[in-house]
């Protein structure tokens, strides 16, 4: 039988190939601890699934971080929306009124916000035209993802704050 000295043709040609190879013994050279331990050594493999398992972590927690920051950053716009808007018929009515509260309950549930996680900071409870009307909201946002949930917590407080002039006259 030829040996090649070098690794032609895909064949792989090592010092334990020609050890069995001179003494005829190629079934017990194989089952002998020394020629499995040179080919562990040797092969390249699992190096692959090693990596892939490495980097698949991160790959998953960017994918989910990606999805829940456009989760929250919905929310964040709805609560913005929202704060002009109580604003706007805080200004209009005349400070914090019923319809004023009325229209945040609406704007929430449409959204799709739990109303009781959400606080209401409007001041001042009555304005004549002119006075400054600050609407302030805080949301604590429950994170739906466990990945991104174990990185940065299970809430994110959100807030959205408008400040605008009263334009009521009492009569």
């Amino acid at each position: 039988m030829r040996l090649h000295s070098g690794n032609r043709g895909g064949n792989r040609s090592d010092g334990s190939e020609r050890i069995c190879n001179s003494m005829k013994l190629k079934a017990d050279c194989g089952a002998t601890t020394a020629h499995r331990t040179d080919l562990l050594v040797r092969d390249e493999s699992g190096q692959a699934v090693a990596e892939f398992s490495l980097v698949l972590f991160m790959l998953v927690l960017i994918l989910f971080s990606i999805l829940e920051t456009g989760l929250v950053l919905n929310e964040k716009l709805v609560l913005t929306s929202a704060a002009r808007e109580v604003a706007r018929v805080c200004a209009v009515e005349g400070g914090k009124t019923s319809g004023a509260l009325a229209r945040l309950d609406e704007l929430l549930v449409l959204s799709g916000i739990d109303t009781s996680k959400v606080v209401a900071d409007i001041t001042p409870k009555q304005a004549i035209y002119g006075t400054t009307i600050r609407v302030s909201l805080a949301y604590d946002y429950d994170v739906l993802s466990p990945v991104v949930g174990s990185v940065v917590g299970h809430t994110i407080t959100l807030t959205a704050k408008a400040v605008t002039r009263s334009e009521f006259v009492p009569r």
